[in-house]
């Protein structure tokens, strides 16, 4: 399994995620050697000295993550405020900054990348709209600081907080880096309604594991504060892009001797920073090594895009009111008012989940006596993103079956994968049947048109709605394949543009049965489930061309249609279109011995111990159940 600290933050991947080449970097040892050679004048140290003499005795650092956003902006708002208090005694300067970063591995997919390329380029012209400029500069966050920060002269940095353990380890890694130069750093925490740390610490020292007890718990804070407004105006630096660059090309070489500097990835390491044209502005696709998608998603990334879709939602108060997340359609083709689709924006803070709460509280408390409440309504939904959030902090194993108190241990298929050669080649039969089954998952191929329609959709649009997300993923756990839930966390991942750890992590382990809901036996028919919202199948038809003209009577399950039928649809089960990969009724019996067994053993994390899950779950969890007897 791919770790997790390699997809949350793209200033957070490890270094060897990288194209370790130099025709990746695109320089060459001729470029090294002729960038050095303007640094032969003996006199260049006392140049620099003089140069940085007159920098302002403050330099800031705005360090964007993932809140690309003016609107609701704390550690901007911060950093504002901090100018500005020092503005008429001092020589102040602010950068506005993003780091980037690919991950070797695709663990991101091009649809999420495209959208946060999408969402930055929003930033710097929201930025550059008043009176400052972005800069954007690549590569693992705290080897990009390690140069930029004693080559620019900070003195100061401002960020919002991440949350997730491995994030909050990393963070601390920067603070140590910024301590050591005497770096000043403030930070602020708004990518949550409330602090988490204090939900715990109200909640007894650890996250509360229902979202009833959750909801109890932050009912005694405050409620979150008002969003902020955006700013009129940042404060411009005076550098040029250009001259950035030369203070980082003049540090690396006063700290190291001119061959250190030819023969080693220093000059490589600058280039990456910078980028191809040495400017720090926001990339392409193709310099990722990414293809721009034959169709864009209907999701387009940045701050004026979020706000506009959060307007339009609202103008129509009756439908904030009485929105109940599992009466929305999973089958209506997007962009659609089932659902705002405000997840992507959410993650990478494209709109502030405050701004997002109270607009929506705003219209409730005008029609108290109508509205829907969590954990259905939407500002139910808000509230279910703390709860995994609150859950993800807490836990560093959040991700994984093995070593999560969480989670239950169940004897998945296709859960441990092979890692050498002869390992593949020893895997059993039902191992090998598991890998394959696995695979027409992913790709959309399993035979069932409700659940290949839904993944499909994912793999083109990096999107699904939530009860889509119900379907497949019971389909590949506890409903029918009984595989690792691990795995299909790997593949929302990579695919989904609104992933988010704790949120993925939170909802595979609900999904199958791991933790938090116990009603295993309560499964999503591949079958019938999609009918209730789609009778006639046109979400099928159009993720699903070979499918497109067959009768409605058998569009859910095209092996039942006769022949004659099947011919004059122009598609062919077994030829145009798959044969399902397994029995749907004889493969939940065979999921259900084995869940059964599993909740018998009571194995969590690395104990066996009692819990309060029973082999014969009497009753369901209600909290936020849509599926009835869908056997």
């Amino acid at each position: 399994m791919e770790s997790h600290q390699d997809l949350l933050d793209f200033g957070a991947f490890p270094a060897d995620f990288y194209e370790n080449d130099e025709s990746a970097s695109g320089i060459d040892a001729f470029e090294i050697q002729n960038c050095f050679d303007v640094f032969e004048d003996s006199s260049l140290e006392s140049k620099i000295t003089d140069k940085h003499a007159t920098m302002p005795s403050i330099r800031a650092i705005m360090w964007f993550r993932r809140d690309l956003r003016l609107h609701d902006n704390l550690a901007l708002h911060r950093a504002l405020k901090f100018v500005e208090a020092h503005k008429d005694t001092e020589s102040v300067q602010l950068i506005p900054l993003y780091i980037i970063h690919r991950p070797k591995r695709l663990l991101c997919g091009v649809n999420r990348f495209q959208f946060l390329l999408e969402s930055v380029g929003s930033l710097a012209e929201a930025i550059a709209s008043r009176g400052s400029r972005l800069i954007i500069a690549r590569g693992e966050g705290i080897e990009v600081f390690r140069r930029i920060l004693p080559a620019w002269k900070i003195t100061h940095m401002f960020f919002d907080q991440t949350i997730e353990p491995f994030a909050t380890a990393r963070d601390e890694r920067v603070r140590e880096l910024a301590a050591s130069l005497d770096i000043h750093v403030e930070t602020t925490r708004g990518y949550t309604l409330y602090d988490l740390d204090q939900v715990m610490e109200k909640n007894g020292g650890k996250a509360p594991a229902t979202y009833t007890s959750f909801l109890r718990t932050v009912a005694t804070f405050p409620e979150p504060a008002k969003p902020l407004p955006i700013p009129s105006s940042i404060p411009g630096w005076e550098d040029s892009r250009e001259g950035l660059y030369k203070r980082l090309v003049e540090e690396e070489y006063l700290n190291v001797s001119h061959e250190q500097a030819i023969s080693t990835q220093s000059q490589s390491w600058i280039d990456v920073i910078a980028g191809p044209q040495k400017l720090f502005r926001v990339p392409e696709l193709s310099e990722f090594g990414f293809e721009r998608p034959e169709r864009h998603s209907f999701i387009y990334g940045g701050e004026n895009v979020a706000l506009k879709i959060l307007q339009e939602y609202c103008k129509n108060e009756g439908q904030v009111v009485k929105f109940e997340k599992p009466k929305t359609s999973p089958a209506e083709t997007c962009p659609s008012k089932s659902t705002t689709s405000l997840s992507p924006y959410l993650y990478f803070g494209c709109i502030s989940t405050r701004t997002f709460f109270h607009r929506v509280r705003d219209i409730q408390n005008r029609h108290a006596k109508a509205s829907s409440a969590p954990p259905v309504s939407l500002d139910g939904q808000l509230l279910w993103r703390e709860f995994f959030h609150c859950n993800g902090h807490a836990n560093p194993h959040f991700d994984k079956m093995e070593g999560n108190p969480l989670c239950l241990h169940i004897d998945w298929r296709w859960h441990t994968l092979p890692k050498t050669i002869e390992e593949e080649e020893a895997l059993s039969e039902d191992e090998k049947l598991a890998k394959a089954q696995f695979e027409a998952w992913k790709e959309g191929q399993t035979g069932y048109p409700w659940i290949d329609a839904i993944m499909i959709q994912l793999k083109e649009e990096g999107w699904m709605h939530h009860l889509a997300r119900h379907s497949v993923a019971c389909f590949l756990t506890r409903g029918d394949l009984y595989i690792s839930w691990v795995r299909g966390l790997e593949v929302f991942q990579e695919r989904l543009i609104d992933h988010d750890w704790s949120i993925n992590c939170g909802n595979w382990l609900w999904l199958s049965a791991s933790a938090f809901f116990t009603a295993y036996f309560r499964v999503y028919s591949p079958s019938t489930f999609g009918k209730k919202w789609d009778v006639e199948g046109k979400y099928i038809r159009k993720y699903i061309p070979a499918l497109a003209k067959m009768p409605a009577k058998y569009i859910y399950e095209p092996w039942k249609a006769p022949v004659t039928v099947q011919r004059l649809a122009n598609c062919l089960v077994g030829k145009d279109y798959p044969f399902p990969i397994v029995d749907h009724k004889i493969a939940m019996r065979r999921c259900m011995a084995g869940m059964k067994a599993s909740y018998a053993a009571r194995k969590y994390g690395e104990q066996s111990h009692e819990t309060n899950a029973s082999p014969h779950p009497k009753k369901r969890s209600r909290e936020y159940d849509e599926v009835k007897d869908e056997k």
